[in-house]
């Protein structure tokens, strides 16, 4: 989007560029369908659950390191 509105911002360095804000307002800002949005939405709550399943599995089996090597180097395994 900065490509498209640049030409239309004022000041002389990058990180002092100033935008007009009647020509931000009218930048028409492409959106996905509402069905689209709806189905990243479902996937996005299916990817959290699946990191928190992941960070518990993690903890999980950080906690249990030290049993197993413990038995695998005693030969118990």
């Amino acid at each position: 989007m900065w490509p498209l509105l640049s030409a239309s911002s004022t000041g002389t360095h990058v990180r002092r560029r100033r935008l007009n804000p009647e020509d931000f307002l009218a930048y028409k800002m492409p959106l996905p369908s509402m069905l689209k949005q709806k189905r990243l939405r479902e996937v996005k709550g299916k990817v959290d659950v699946f990191k928190g399943l992941q960070a518990t599995t993690a903890a999980e089996l950080d906690a249990m390191l030290p049993s197993i090597l413990d038995k695998a180097l005693k030969g118990e395994l």
